[in-house]
């Protein structure tokens, strides 16, 4: 056989083994959206026998993001600041509060995540749409901003923007910033945010399932008396833990939204026996 020969035959038996591996993954994808759809039509029928409507439009969640520790770094954190209030002196306060004195405002920075920035006039301009000057305020600190609908605020005299900080595009529930602007401009950041870099990274690989979360949810909306008859979302969040001064950890949680309220379960036990409630 000449060598164009086996060149050709070469090619024809590679082109067969790629798509013998795309049937393949066709087939491997085509199995997981029957079995998907199968357990959610299951967990819907067990809910319905209970009084309880499933939203249609909810895509059960198939994997939970890692528990992650974060740690404070003091040149991430001058580099967000000075973003925002220009070349800065930082002063160290005590308690690993610091404050940073520039040259278009005023900044002061705790290790658990609080902080408040005050901005000089005209370093970010309110324009007709404050979200938006929220939003790049918010990227030029080096902060990621989460898929939680933001929250405005008109009380006449000044506008405030409520927006939530998220790590590798998973929102962090409890990591709120308030942009308060007058007509003009921003004048004032404040809120808490995640820390800086990654310490830390511990595996979900084995933590419980959607379908367990809304069976334990179930189980104690049962056992508590607390009356709702519709779930409208079900999406996984992160909870912010700063338990000691400079490090903090997002903890994976599973967001239940209800016709009477948001709870949130953690995702690494299924226990909702601490749960939180927000309405």
């Amino acid at each position: 056989m000449d060598k164009s020969k086996i060149k050709n035959f070469i090619i024809l038996l590679l082109a067969l083994v790629n798509v013998f591996l795309l049937a393949i993954v066709i087939s491997g994808a085509r199995e997981k959206r029957e079995a998907d759809a199968s357990r959610k039509e299951a967990l819907e029928n067990v809910l319905a026998e209970k009084g309880l409507t499933f939203n249609p439009d909810i895509t059960l969640p198939d994997s939970v993001p890692p528990l992650i520790s974060l740690q404070r770094d003091m040149d991430a954190e001058y580099r967000s600041i000075s973003a925002l209030i220009g070349k800065c002196t930082p002063q160290d306060e005590g308690g690993n509060s610091f404050f940073y004195d520039g040259t278009d405002g005023q900044a002061t920075f705790s290790g658990t995540g609080e902080f408040n920035i005050e901005l000089y006039s005209g370093v970010i301009a309110r324009g007709r749409d404050p979200v938006a000057a929220a939003k790049t305020a918010l990227k030029r600190m080096g902060l990621e901003c989460s898929d939680i609908e933001p929250i405005v605020e008109d009380d006449g005299i000044k506008t405030t923007v409520t927006l939530y900080c998220s790590w590798d595009k998973t929102a962090i529930y409890d990591a709120a910033i308030n942009f308060d602007f007058n007509s003009e401009y921003l004048w004032l950041i404040r809120g808490v945010r995640p820390l800086d870099i990654k310490h830390s990274i511990q595996s979900s690989e084995n933590y419980p399932d959607s379908v367990t979360i809304i069976m334990n949810f179930l189980e104690y909306v049962s056992n508590t008396g607390y009356v709702c008859n519709e779930i409208n979302d079900l999406k996984i969040e992160y909870s912010m833990n700063s338990t000691v001064s400079g490090n903090c950890i997002l903890k994976p949680v599973w967001c239940v939204e209800t016709n009477s309220g948001t709870y949130y379960v953690d995702a690494q036990t299924g226990n909702v026996n601490n749960m939180s409630v927000s309405s």
